[in-house]
């Protein structure tokens, strides 16, 4: 963390050490001095289970900054998770386990070994064949750990949200070769699933199972998210971004109604929202 530069020349008195503190080394001494003796009781009462949350809302802030398009949220919101960072390695130094040179060690050693044909004799000719070694590299390490009793589809965080998880699961089902062969393919598996849980639903009431239909319309799910794989595209930001242009039109919609939206009919509602709808589609682009 101390960087000292020698402004000395051969043959003279020993070198000047000049102390060089730059930001980010600043900002590590502000959470040392916050968990310190003397410092914040809130900071010194947190351990890694209580950030726990703290450190998922940060991840999602920035994910709702990066879509923002705003610089400047996102250098605030890169902070707030930067805090959740340095903040959890003073946490474990504290206890003893590691700090945050180690965290920074960690990660610029896997960088280099998941990056051969950066820093080693492998050659990638584009971006597919880095991220088919990149997994292959992450399966062995994985494997390594768990004595070789580890399948393709292992090491996905149970607590990653549901849709990323199936993205992640089937990326690694894929990394091996388990894939459909065109995206009209996987619109088939789609439209085969929905017919699936129409199926179920349309059972008489006596006939239904719950959980039947629950594991259909997880099918339906599960298929879509493929669908966006094969486009490069995150099913957890895209439902994130449905979820926000809902909520303009919906906002849009109440600023329209002369009265209480309950007390509409169902066709008065549906005027609103196509009218909403126009007034708001310039902005969802």
């Amino acid at each position: 963390m101390l960087r000292f530069f020698s402004l000395g020349k051969a043959g003279c008195r020993p070198p000047l050490q000049v102390f060089i503190v730059t930001h980010l080394d600043d900002f590590i001494a502000t959470i040392a001095r916050l968990r310190g003796p003397d410092g914040c009781p809130w900071d010194r009462e947190q351990d890694h289970l209580s950030l726990a949350r703290y450190l998922l809302e940060e991840a999602y802030e920035v994910l709702e900054a990066i879509h923002s398009g705003s610089p400047a949220k996102l250098k605030e919101e890169l902070g707030d998770l930067l805090l959740q960072i340095v903040l959890n390695a003073q946490v474990a130094q504290d206890y003893g386990e590691f700090n945050i040179e180690d965290v920074a060690d960690g990660i610029n050693q896997k960088m280099i070994k998941r990056h051969p044909h950066v820093f080693g004799d492998t050659k990638a000719e584009n971006s597919a064949q880095v991220v088919k070694r990149w997994e292959e590299l992450k399966h062995e390490e994985a494997k390594e750990k768990q004595n070789g009793n580890l399948s393709v589809v292992d090491n996905v965080p149970n607590t990653l949200p549901a849709l990323l998880k199936a993205l992640k699961v089937s990326e690694k089902a894929v990394s091996v070769g388990f894939e459909w062969e065109s995206l009209d393919d996987v619109w088939s598996k789609v439209l085969s699933e929905i017919d699936e849980l129409r199926h179920e639903l349309t059972r008489p009431p006596e006939q239904r199972n719950r959980k039947k239909i629950e594991l259909e319309l997880g099918d339906v799910l599960f298929t879509l998210v493929n669908v966006g794989r094969w486009e490069k595209m995150n099913p957890e930001e895209s439902l994130l971004l449905a979820i926000d242009k809902f909520r303009t039109r919906f906002r849009e919609m109440e600023k329209l109604s002369s009265k209480p939206l309950k007390e509409l009919t169902p066709a008065q509602m549906n005027d609103l929202w196509e009218e909403a709808k126009k007034i708001t589609a310039p902005s969802e682009g």
